[in-house]
């Protein structure tokens, strides 16, 4: 980190230091009232087995022994560590020893912590790219961004693959003028192949960009230009580092390794609810990734990104021109790489978190170049009306409270206008913090067996997670609909039962609802005695 901050004036610092404090407050702040995912109990389960294995090891010989490995490492081992590994560091550091966490949040503040150190690699490859201003509009673009902001506060993979993609990328870019940065590629990359299998696409804009820019040294001196130390460093260090960091592939290695593989090209068709339409297999139309990102990303970021490609061009500022390509390669790649390859799609702005980083680095620079050109404004008054900017989108995050996976920007008409537009509301089966609140007053004095519906199935585990950190009562219990009490209808339009099941709850007593702009994300109704 101390790369970072070299050759920063204490400006610089203290605005950086004041961008991560205000980031992590935000990431911290009523944490436990966000949402737990279906997805979680998984990353949870692997990260509780990850620390297990570190404290019970301590590093002896046993620790290297298949059957260790496989007691410890088998957890969710279609997945690489990385993120996981974040999780356990947090578990063990701030529930396990200084006992100040409960184990959810516990579990999460490691991805928490890793997004405040994306910002500064944000702010810092802009601020050297382009310009201080427009460093501390893209890391606001980053703080902002809702649904970005959603998955850097739960215990999944796709924060942790946006992060580690977009410092693999930094590291490339410092690599054409520092030897420890060159080097630290490599590294970079073989902790982002650790992350997530989406990783390795970031190779394919890195190389674009290289060949574009080094072009007339190829033709010149190719052997010696095509081994630039980045690329040496990646050979080198990439896959054994990816190795070393997944105890699971010390044994057996080519057998798991291929089944890792073979999982995710072999994936399951995920539903998704798009323009109407439930998606699946066959998977969503071509455009819908990039239909999603328009529609979820706030107004202000979609509008200055477009323009800054625009004003570096008529610059013509070649060193901006080195820096702003690769952000923009980057970015389309992110999203290219759903739209025209063969690879799962589902709800949401899930699989393209890599997109995001980029995309707030061409927007803060957009942003900072569209108050340079009004003159009337001295520079040092500028930042005020930057930030007026994102007033709006501030708005919608606070009027979203903890939701910010049901956010759309106003091209959609928000919340409201994505549902009559036939769009998911939300995704994720997720088990609500004010939910459990209101079972936690409905079920003090009784038992309460509770049903849901579409996909009921998700939630048993999910509340048995929260009745274990003491968010839910003992006296909730997840039931069929046959034996149920109340009945819990989730509004996730991607199930094609859901019609049917709505139609049917017209009659019954509607006791609770979450509703975000209008629009109910969740209803409960009483059912009556048997």
């Amino acid at each position: 980190m101390r790369n970072l901050f070299k050759n920063c004036d204490i400006k610089v610092f203290l605005t950086m230091s004041a961008l991560a404090v205000f980031y992590l407050f935000m990431l911290v702040y009523q944490s436990r009232q966000v949402a737990i995912t279906d997805d979680a109990r998984f990353y949870m389960a692997a990260a509780k087995s990850y620390y297990s294995y570190f404290d019970n090891c301590k590093f002896s010989k046993k620790c290297f022994e298949k059957g260790t490995i496989d007691r410890y490492w088998r957890e969710n081992n279609e997945h690489p560590p990385f993120a996981k590994l974040l999780m356990a560091g947090g578990y063990g550091f701030f529930h396990k020893k200084l006992n100040i966490l409960d184990e959810i949040r516990a579990l999460r503040i490691g991805i928490s912590i890793f997004a405040v150190i994306l910002l500064m690699f944000i702010f810092s490859f802009t601020r050297r790219a382009f310009s201080f201003h427009a460093a501390v509009f893209a890391s606001l673009s980053f703080i902002f961004l809702p649904r970005t902001f959603f998955h850097a506060r739960v215990a999944t993979l796709d924060f942790a693959v946006a992060g580690t993609s977009f410092i693999f990328v930094y590291c490339y870019w410092r690599g054409f003028t520092s030897k420890f940065w060159a080097w630290m590629t490599g590294v970079a990359f073989g902790i982002a192949l650790a992350t997530k299998l989406n990783a390795p696409f970031m190779v394919l804009p890195v190389l674009i960009h290289f060949f574009i820019f080094k072009w007339s040294d190829i033709k010149k001196r190719p052997f010696k230009t095509v081994f630039a130390p980045q690329f040496v460093s990646m050979l080198i260090i990439s896959l054994p580092l990816f190795f070393m960091m997944w105890p699971w592939l010390w044994h057996d290695s080519a057998a798991r390794f291929i089944s890792y593989v073979k999982f995710h090209t072999n994936h399951y068709g995920i539903l998704m609810y798009y323009l109407g339409k439930i998606y699946g297999e066959p998977r969503p139309p071509w455009h819908a990734p990039f239909v999603m990102m328009v529609l979820t990303t706030p107004l202000i970021s979609l509008f200055s990104a477009s323009l800054a490609p625009i004003i570096y061009k008529w610059k013509n500022e070649s060193e901006n021109n080195f820096a702003m390509t690769l952000s923009i390669l980057c970015a389309f790649v992110s999203i290219a790489v759903l739209m025209f390859m063969p690879a799962p799609f589902y709800s949401g702005v899930k699989l393209f978190q890599p997109f995001f980083p980029f995309l707030a680095v061409i927007a803060g620079t957009g942003i900072y170049s569209m108050l340079k050109s009004v003159t009337f404004i001295p520079e040092k008054y500028k930042f005020a009306p930057g930030i007026l900017f994102f007033i709006p989108v501030i708005v919608s995050m606070v009027d979203l409270k903890n939701d910010h996976l049901s956010y759309y920007n106003e091209l959609a008409g928000g919340t409201k206008g994505a549902s009559l537009y036939k769009n998911e509301q939300h995704y994720y089966d997720l088990f609500y913090y004010d939910l459990t609140e209101f079972f936690n007053k409905e079920c003090e004095k009784k038992r309460c067996r509770v049903a849901f519906e579409p996909n009921g199935k998700e939630y048993d585990p999910s509340s048995g997670i929260l009745k274990k950190a003491g968010y839910l009562k003992k006296n909730f219990i997840y039931s069929d609909l046959a034996k149920a009490d109340y009945f819990v209808l989730t509004h996730e339009y991607r199930w094609k039962d859901y019609p049917n099941i709505l139609r049917r709850s017209k009659n019954l007593k509607k006791v609770y609802s979450i509703e975000k702009q209008g629009v109910e994300l969740l209803t409960v109704f009483k059912l009556n005695s048997k």
